[in-house]
């Protein structure tokens, strides 16, 4: 499955103060060069006119309302992360690392969201990207809405429910690999053009994974979590895939965590689920996992992130049900 992190690098706080204002910068209205692409709350990115200050050829105004977007993504994601920690530590994790930030509020996720990389040079060229990338995300978006009407819940069930829910985050985490992988048959695009495309995906992402979290926290408050004996092997995976998926929220992946470590003794859970969950969630906190489940790529290779314990990394897969780690490189 493709899972694409979607972030920008935090911004350290040093000061009280200063976290103090930036949260209530945070809270103050968008740049009004967004504001035309605000409704009801959601951003569509449209045009893209709202980027036109990061180009060359944009004039000294366009060029500051572009900088006051930059500001105004800065104070958003320095509070978000303030308030996970707070959240955090209410939890009893004294000093979370939290060294990727995401997002908590889905209209800054959704600004955040531009393309990337970009040919600066001119807007006009950029429009014309734009003008050839829309109906693509369009097409695929509208694929996504039908294929949720065709295969949605067949009943009320919550096993039903979990079972049809991640339909749309695995179609989008596809489609940001567009041309690789099992999109390797999507028409070819230019850069350009790819780039306004996967932007556009992620940005309806970053929305689909903030409401599955929210849905599967009402589920967990009212119910725990999804066990196998309640709601069946594939519904109870499902329902780990979502909490996989939930890092704008932490605290509830940790909390998430907590309820499925004792469940794993009873097999009411899967042991490697937990696994994989284990490492994404300590991973944030302490910057170290225990199963080198989670990689990275460095000069062409795949290399395992900061492990808690090289030696005992292999036990450890092993009694989770894991593969031998030379096989999952592979």
């Amino acid at each position: 499955m493709v899972d694409e992190d979607c972030y920008i690098g935090a911004m350290r706080v040093m000061f009280p103060v200063l976290a103090a204002m930036l949260c209530v910068a945070a809270t103050t209205p968008p740049p009004p060069v967004l504001l035309p692409y605000i409704q009801e709350g959601r951003f569509d990115p449209g045009d893209y006119g709202w980027l036109k200050g990061r180009f060359d050829d944009a004039s000294p105004a366009e060029k500051a309302a572009s900088a006051r977007v930059g500001i105004w993504l800065d104070a958003c994601l320095a509070a978000d992360g303030a308030a996970t920690r707070a959240e955090l530590r209410a939890m009893g994790v004294t000093s979370p690392s939290l060294e990727r930030a995401y997002y908590r509020d889905p209209l800054c996720a959704a600004v955040a969201s531009a393309p990337y990389p970009l040919d600066l040079r001119s807007f006009a060229r950029f429009r014309e990207a734009v003008a050839a990338a829309r109906p693509v995300a369009d097409t695929y978006l509208a694929a996504i809405r039908t294929a949720e009407e065709v295969a949605g819940p067949r009943s009320p069930k919550l096993a039903d429910t979990l079972l049809a829910r991640p339909l749309a985050d695995q179609m989008l985490r596809f489609g940001l690999g567009w041309g690789e992988g099992v999109m390797k048959d999507a028409p070819p695009l230019a850069p350009e053009v790819k780039a306004i495309v996967v932007a556009r995906l992620g940005a309806e992402l970053a929305e689909r994974d903030r409401a599955n979290t929210r849905w599967l926290r009402d589920i967990v408050a009212e119910q725990g979590w999804p066990t196998i004996s309640a709601v069946g092997e594939p519904a109870s995976a499902q329902a780990w895939l979502l909490i996989q998926h939930a890092d704008a929220d932490p605290a509830f992946q940790l909390r998430a965590l907590r309820l499925m470590q004792p469940l794993t003794a009873s097999g009411e859970v899967s042991r490697r689920n937990y696994a994989y969950l284990y490492d994404r969630v300590i991973m944030k906190l302490a910057g170290k996992q225990r199963y080198a489940t989670q990689l990275t790529c460095e000069n062409g290779r795949c290399v395992p992130l900061p492990l808690e314990d090289g030696k005992t990394m292999p036990t450890w897969r092993a009694e989770a049900g894991l593969e031998p780690f030379a096989a999952y490189l592979t």
